[in-house]
Order: C-alpha cells, then structure tokens, then sequence
C-alpha cells in the first residue's frame, strides 16, 4: 500500500483515466461532478468515437494517454471484447483498473486478465452494482456467519422486455458471439442486462455453478439468445435462474429473488412489481428486513479509490466475477446453438418482438423449481 497523504495530510491524488465516453461509462461522469472522495482526479478520456468530452483531455490513441497522463487508476466500461486487451495494457502501465461486467466475453480472457493483474502487482474490481450495495453485503455476511444455515435453493425470475433500439445500439457487438477481429464477446440477456442476477446468487453462495440443465432461445436477430432457463448446483444448493427480453412490455417484471436456507428464506421482489427491500423470514416465523436495495452506480470506483488508499478489501474481485463468466461458459457448453422460437409464435408491436404466453410460462418454471 502506497503512502496515502499528501504533505498537507490530505489524501493523496489518485489520476483515473476513463475508458469509454458513451452508453454505461456516461454513468462515471456523475461521480467526478459529485465526487465520495476527495482528491481524485479524472485527468484523460479514450473513445475513438467521441467528439468532444467535456471533464478531461479526450485521446483517441491509448498508448498517446499513457505517455502523456500516466494515470494510476483507470476504468474500462467499453464493450466485452476489449476487456482483455484495455485491462492487460494498463495493468502493464502500472494501473489498478475498475472494469464493467462482465470480467470477459471468455474464460480465457478473464484468465488472462487476472494473470496480468498478479503478474504486474495492481488491483482489479468488475462492478457487479449488487456486491457493492450495503444491503446485499449484510445479507452475505449473515449467510457466512450462518445465520440461515445452509444453503438449499436460491432462484431468481428477471423478464425485461427489449426492442428493435436496444439490438440495435451497436450492429458490432450487441447480440453477437465475437466481433470482426475475432475477439470473444458472447453479449446475451444473460451476460449483460441481467448478468448482475446471475452474480448474485453465486456471490451469496461463493461457489461456481455446475449446470444441470440449461435452456437458450431468441426471438430477435442475435447470434446467441434473449431468454434462458438454467439449472443447476453451488455448494450444494439446488440454483435456478430464467430470463428474457422477449416478453410484452406490460408483462416486464423485475427481478425476484428468492433464496432458500435450512433455517430462513430470503426474498427480494414479487410478481408484478419492483422489489425495493431485502427480507428474511425465519422458520419460525421471525422476520428481518434489510433495507432497501439500492444497486449503487460507481460504488466500484469509491470502493477501488478505498482499496488503493487504505487496503479497503475489494468487494467484486476477478475471482468473484470469474464466477460469473464460468457460468456462461458452461451454459454455452451445455446449450451450444440457441433454438429459434417457433416463428408462428413470435410477435410484434412495430418497436420489438416477443412471445406471447412465455411471461407466464417463466413464471409457472420460476414458481415450480
């Protein structure tokens, strides 16, 4: 751990570098107007694509930002398939690095990027906005203690239904197994806007996933799948997950949690609504509420600047993720090609495809498992 005062007493000045202007990485712009710590400075922003960016130097070129800035810290939120190489680079160049989820499009890359980060001595977190969330980290921590006892079936239910817009953000990467230069992105409903379910049950358990049955399907035009139906096992629980973005838009449902240990049953969420608080209801009937969940955007920064300064521990390391990235991977394995749904059966309202009666038969699997 390095010196964390400056002569003043003040801490020291941590330079971020962000990787990524647009899409999720606009979120980061937010916590350098608003900044949770002092003295951290955004000093240079990579985007090929960007215009202009308006709080630090824009560089298209990032070896020309590393010459020049030499920053400590930097953030990746670009998309999946330049997660290994950005990563690696500025591990080389001497920075910590804060990276969007998933860890990598690949297990390969995920280990590579772990690799680099040991190899050259630097910290690594991947923000998974659940782990980082107060709430969430309470529940965990009464979980290890075993307050609940053992683990015996953790499921979860996400139906978020997407459009033409969201396919279509980005014809090199969204929906797509690898981009043009042959690098691994594997972007799916599954590995990106409802990844953060996944990850939750596996940071609860700690443990990977060894999938016992797995479903993948699409109804839009994608090269991997917008709805799945996973089983499986970690430490011992039964898991279970289903998910889609090929429902109506008034059949959205947010995610529901519902986790059972032998001696308490955690829930998050409910049928046609968003969950907000994190309860338990022990056998015996004692309840607890957590609090209200909030899945904090940039925790993972203030969480790494805490880490870089003081020895915070990290609270989504590359081990955790790699959980997640594992997961995928298996599924892959399992289900290799996606089944298309029955044409007869996919409709549309002019901004989407989905599939009517598949909300409810997500349910009925969400309820029976």
């Amino acid at each position: 751990m390095q010196n964390t005062n400056d002569a003043q007493g003040a801490p020291r000045e941590i330079r971020v570098a962000l990787f990524g202007t647009s899409g999720f990485a606009a979120n980061y712009l937010d916590a350098f107007k608003n900044p949770k710590r002092p003295n951290v400075k955004l000093v240079a922003a990579v985007d090929p694509y960007a215009e202009s960016f308006e709080l630090a130097p824009l560089y298209r070129d990032a070896e020309q930002m590393y010459k020049e800035q030499r920053p400590e810290l930097v953030i990746i939120a670009t998309p999946i398939q330049l997660h290994r190489e950005q990563a690696v680079k500025a591990f080389e160049h001497g920075c910590h690095v804060v990276l969007e989820k998933p860890l990598a499009g690949s297990v390969q890359d995920a280990q590579a990027i772990l690799e680099a980060r040991d190899r050259y001595g630097r910290l690594l977190n991947v923000d998974f906005q659940l782990c980082y969330d107060p709430v969430i980290q309470k529940v965990k921590n009464d979980a290890q203690s075993g307050r609940f006892g053992k683990p015996q079936r953790l499921k979860v239910l996400v139906l978020w239904p997407r459009g033409f817009s969201y396919y279509g953000r980005s014809t090199h990467w969204a929906g797509k197994r690898f981009d043009a230069a042959g690098r691994a992105i594997y972007d799916s409903v599954l590995n990106n806007a409802t990844a953060h379910y996944l990850m939750n049950m596996l940071f609860m358990t700690g443990a990977p996933l060894e999938i016992t049955s797995g479903k993948t399907f699409y109804a839009n035009d994608v090269e991997t799948y917008d709805t799945a139906v996973v089983r499986g096992k970690s430490a011992g629980a039964d898991m279970f997950i289903a998910v889609s973005h090929a429902v109506r838009p008034e059949e959205k449902q947010d995610p529901i949690f519902e986790y059972r240990y032998e001696k308490a049953t955690l829930r998050f969420g409910a049928r046609g609504v968003r969950g907000s608080h994190f309860t338990a209801q022990w056998n015996d009937g004692k309840t607890l509420d957590y609090g209200i969940v909030e899945q904090p955007y940039n925790a993972n920064l203030w969480n790494m600047v805490d880490a870089i300064r003081n020895g915070a521990p990290i609270l989504c390391s590359g081990e955790t993720a790699l959980l997640q990235c594992k997961a995928i991977e298996s599924l892959r394995a399992a289900c290799p090609e996606a089944e298309p749904f029955a044409k007869e059966r996919v409709a549309s309202d002019g901004s989407m495809l989905f599939v009517p009666g598949l909300a409810q038969q997500l349910f009925e699997e969400f309820q029976n498992a």
